[in-house]
């Protein structure tokens, strides 16, 4: 009988010592659901676990933590660390994915440190491989990139930059969203133009040489124009005024989206940090001393805000809208959460997917990036009159992704105007309109831009607190999901800041 027990009790500890050596080898990676197993080759981007915000509520805990920090102060430390997590993850596989790379198995590997991981792509054996990669956690299929084939319409680089025309003084007119924004009334009695700071347009159609444009457009001091060489060493080319991610060169000037004769991201800069309408003493820009970069690369969004962050970028004005990411959206928000932590204000226009032939069902109405809470003011409209345009996408959205489970979230944050506003065509004449929250978005930016032209090292969530208390409420009583919190002006909102 005793013989029998201590058999059992061998046969038992046996067991449990297998058992916790399978727990112990078994390696959980969670893979994108959207991942075709029999693909020839996939582009992939893989997160290790070592993730500076490690959980899905993260973000809010952090932000509390640096609450009263500086944001120039904040921005250098959290980059710092990213690097840092970044460098000895990768270092660890480095030698091993140089040798995946010769054997054809992997092509195009990037490193990011907004997150800790990196693209590349891979073949099936390839994608096999990296799942034994040690650290690896998350594997999320990316966007393959759009590269316009559109002729260019203008210089790739400004040999001179005109001297800004913009005067305070000077100022004969303006259109009305400008009026109806109270800009004008921040720069007359506060005399706060958006002077020192630095907002990046994410998007595509650049003209770079129109008057209201030129003269407020970005010039990296690091870089020689057309030179072909890396000055800087920051790993692009020629990224003088800014880059396109997507082309993986300096070319900005193909107009990918145009509406008439208008050019998507000129419309988009011009509202932001727009001077005068050529040959004319019209303001047509919220934050015009402020200067503006244009980016080009929806599906390189990791490359592009890094390269915003180390540029010194105040605002990231972000007017595109992409679909059914499916688990893709846990990383763009992960990307942009640490981006925010780096002092960056990200602003997305809401979407025009609530009537017509693109029209989508609540929660989906409104889609990434706009989608996503905190890190992101999602910012819906109205036109002159006030009211709300059918198209103008509507909230809640839902997030339940394996990383986020916040369910029912509250979209749209803000309203501005994004019905019929004068735009500029090509050659810089205000002689355009357009409709969409293309034009929301912008608007915030701008005013965010005069916002810390007043106050450089407001923290991005102290901006949005001020916003909320300062947003005028305009729908339903309280938060809707047709204008959120409420309209933003510019003139509210820097008085705000100023404490006035």
């Amino acid at each position: 009988m005793m013989k029998t027990l201590i058999l059992i009790i061998i046969a038992i500890f046996l067991v449990s010592c297998v058992s916790k050596k399978s727990v112990i080898n078994e390696k959980k990676i969670r893979i994108d659901p959207s991942h075709n197993p029999n693909a020839n080759s996939q582009t992939i981007v893989v997160w290790f676990e070592d993730q500076y915000l490690k959980n899905g509520d993260s973000f809010l805990k952090k932000a509390e933590e640096f609450n009263g920090r500086a944001r120039g102060e904040l921005r250098k430390e959290v980059m710092s660390t990213l690097k840092s997590i970044s460098n000895t993850s990768f270092n660890k596989i480095k030698n091993k994915l140089s040798s995946l790379q010769n054997s054809d198995q992997i092509t195009d590997i990037k490193q990011h440190w907004i997150i800790n991981g990196f693209s590349c792509t891979v073949t099936g054996e390839g994608f096999k491989t990296i799942e034994t990669l040690e650290g690896v956690a998350k594997i999320f299929i990316k966007q393959s990139p759009s590269i316009s084939r559109g002729t260019a319409m203008g210089p790739e680089f400004l040999e001179t930059i005109p001297a800004s025309r913009f005067d305070i003084k000077g100022v004969e007119s303006y259109p009305w969203n400008i009026e109806k924004i109270r800009a004008p009334e921040v720069w007359n009695e506060f005399g706060i133009t958006g002077k020192g700071t630095l907002n990046v347009v994410h998007d595509s159609g650049f003209k770079l040489d129109i008057p209201p444009l030129a003269e407020t457009i970005y010039t990296n001091d690091g870089e020689i124009p057309g030179n072909g060489l890396d000055d800087d060493g920051n790993g692009y080319i020629d990224d003088y005024h800014g880059y396109n991610f997507d082309q993986g060169s300096s070319n900005l000037n193909e107009p990918t989206i145009r509406r008439a004769t208008n050019i998507h991201g000129n419309l988009c800069a011009a509202i932001i940090a727009g001077t005068f309408a050529t040959n004319t003493k019209q303001a047509i820009g919220i934050a015009p001393d402020s200067k503006w970069v244009p980016v080009i690369g929806a599906s390189n969004i990791e490359e592009a805000v890094e390269w915003a962050i180390e540029q010194g970028a105040d605002t990231y004005s972000m007017s595109f809208s992409h679909p059914n990411l499916g688990e893709l959206r846990t990383h763009w928000r992960k990307v942009l959460e640490h981006g925010t932590l780096c002092g960056v204000v990200f602003i997305s226009g809401a979407g025009n997917f609530a009537f017509g032939a693109k029209a989508a069902p609540i929660p989906v109405q409104m889609r990434n990036p706009e989608d996503i809470p905190n890190a992101v003011l999602g910012v819906a409209g109205v036109g002159e009159d006030g009211e709300r345009p059918a198209f103008s996408s509507q909230g809640p959205v839902e997030w339940n992704t394996d990383h986020y489970k916040d369910g029912q979230v509250d979209k749209p944050d803000f309203a501005t105007l994004n019905y019929k506003v004068p735009c500029v065509d090509p050659e810089g004449n205000l002689s355009n309109s357009a409709s969409g929250n293309s034009l929301s978005g912008p608007h915030m930016a701008g005013i965010v831009s005069l916002m810390l032209s007043a106050k450089h090292d407001l923290l991005p969530w102290e901006i949005k607190e001020i916003l909320l208390n300062s947003a005028e409420d305009i729908g339903d009583k309280g938060y809707d999901y047709q204008s959120g919190h409420g309209f933003v002006n510019a003139y509210d909102a820097v008085k705000a800041v100023m404490g006035l």
